[in-house]
C-alpha cells in the first residue's frame, strides 16, 4: 500500500459529531487511523454539536433545534476562511442538514476538490415522526447539484453508483464495512442439533414497519417449529403473539454480545425507491458474526448475500420467507455452514482491511 505525499490535508464535513451516528461510524470513521498512517492529515467539522444530538430525534424542542441549526451555519461560514488550507474537502451526505447547498456552492466557486460520500437515496425526501421538523426543510435536490460539481463521488452500492453516474463520471463504489476485530462471532456450539434456534432482527424505530413483512411468517412457523424470535431496537415492536419472543433494548456497549446470540438474522426490506438505495448493513453485520442472513431482494441485500451460499435472498412473499426460514430450522448444520461462509464473504469485500486501499485512493 503506497503512502501519500507528506501532509495531504483533508477537511471532513459531516452532520454529526464523531462516534454519534452509525452512518458516519461505518462509512469513514473506521478509516481515520488508516488514513493518518498513510500521511493524510484529517480535520473533522460536524454541523451539529454533541448537545444538539441529545434533542435531535426527540419530539418538540423546536426553539433549541432552530438555535442549534443557526449555530451550525455560523461555524460553517467561519470555515470558508480556512478551506484553502486543505487539499480535499470530504463531504458526508451534506455540509448542512437543511436548506440549499450554500456552503457547497462556495467550495465549488473556490475550485476546491470536493469528495462527496453518501450511503442512502438521500435525493428522495423521506419524513419520519422523529425528524419531521428537519425533514420539512431538507433540500433533496441539492444532492444532484453536489454530484455534478464534485471532484469524486463515493457510494455504497450499485443502485447509488448508477444514479450518481448520471451526473458525474468519477464515481467510486466503496461498500459500507465492519471492523472484523470488533465484529467477532461469539464462540459457537460445535453441535447445534437439539438447540432452539434464535431468529433475530436489529434496527431503529424508523424501520420497525419493515417487520410487518415477516410477522405473519413467524406466526405460521411457530405452529410447526420451535424457535425464539429476538428484536434489538430502541422501541419494542411487541411480538407477543409468538410463544418465544424477547425484546432487547439496543446499547452500544453490548451490541455485539446481543447480536451474537442470533443464529439467523432477518433483513426484510419493502419495495420502494428509497429502499433501493439502502446499504444492506444488517446483512453485513449478521454475516460478520457468522449469523445466517435472510434478506429481501430489495435494496443491496443481494449484493451482500450470495443466495444459497452465505444466506438466502428472498422476494417479499410469505411463501418465500417461510421456505427460507424452514430450510434453516430443519437443518441446523446448514446454519453453521452458511454462517461460516457468510463471515468469509464479509472479510473479502465488506471489511475495513478489504477497502482500506480504496479509501486511501480517494485522496489521490
Amino acid at each position: 500500500m503506497s503512502l501519500m505525499k507528506n501532509n495531504t490535508k483533508v477537511l471532513i464535513l459531516c452532520p454529526y459529531p464523531t462516534g454519534s451516528a452509525p452512518g458516519q461510524r461505518f462509512r469513514y470513521e473506521q478509516y481515520l487511523g488508516i488514513l493518518r498512517n498513510a500521511n493524510i492529515n484529517i480535520t473533522i467539522a460536524p454541523f451539529l454539536s454533541t448537545g444538539s444530538m441529545k434533542i435531535l430525534y426527540k419530539p418538540g424542542y423546536h426553539f433549541l433545534k432552530i438555535r442549534d441549526v443557526l449555530v451550525g451555519f455560523f461555524f460553517r461560514f467561519l470555515l470558508i476562511f480556512r478551506v484553502f488550507s486543505y487539499d480535499y474537502i470530504f463531504i458526508f451526505r451534506e455540509a448542512s442538514p437543511i436548506g440549499p447547498p450554500i456552503f457547497e456552492s462556495i467550495l465549488f466557486l473556490l475550485k476546491r476538490k470536493v469528495i462527496y460520500d453518501f450511503d442512502d437515496a438521500i435525493f428522495i425526501r423521506r419524513l419520519s415522526r422523529a425528524n419531521s421538523f428537519l425533514g420539512l426543510v431538507k433540500w433533496t435536490s441539492k444532492v444532484k447539484y453536489i454530484c455534478k460539481n464534485s471532484y469524486k463521488i463515493s457510494v455504497c452500492n450499485n443502485y447509488l453508483v448508477d444514479w450518481a453516474s448520471k451526473y458525474n463520471h468519477n464515481v467510486v463504489l466503496i461498500p459500507t464495512t465492519i471492523d472484523p476485530e470488533y465484529h467477532k462471532p461469539l464462540k459457537k456450539y460445535s453441535n447445534i442439533r437439539g438447540k432452539i434456534l434464535v431468529i433475530g432482527w436489529t434496527g431503529s424505530q424508523s424501520n420497525l414497519s419493515y417487520l410487518d413483512i415477516v410477522r405473519p411468517v413467524l406466526d405460521n412457523l411457530q405452529k410447526k417449529y420451535e424457535f425464539e424470535f429476538r428484536v434489538i431496537c430502541d422501541i419494542d415492536p411487541d411480538f407477543s403473539e409468538l410463544k418465544h419472543y424477547r425484546f432487547v433494548r439496543w446499547s452500544f456497549e453490548t451490541e455485539i454480545a446481543d447480536l451474537g446470540v442470533f443464529d439467523i438474522g432477518l433483513m426484510p426490506v419493502p419495495e420502494g425507491t428509497w429502499e433501493k438505495g439502502k446499504v444492506g448493513f444488517k446483512g453485513i453485520q449478521y454475516s460478520a458474526l457468522e449469523i445466517v442472513p435472510v434478506v429481501s431482494s430489495v435494496g443491496s441485500g443481494y449484493e451482500v448475500v450470495e443466495d444459497g451460499k452465505t444466506g438466502f435472498v428472498v422476494g417479499n412473499t410469505c411463501d418465500e420467507w417461510y421456505q427460507a426460514l424452514e430450510r434453516l430450522l430443519v437443518n441446523p448444520d446448514l446454519v453453521l455452514k452458511l454462517g461460516k461462509a457468510a463471515r468469509l464473504r464479509i472479510l473479502e469485500k465488506y471489511s475495513v482491511p478489504s477497502q482500506a486501499k480504496a479509501y486511501i485512493n480517494l485522496f489521490q
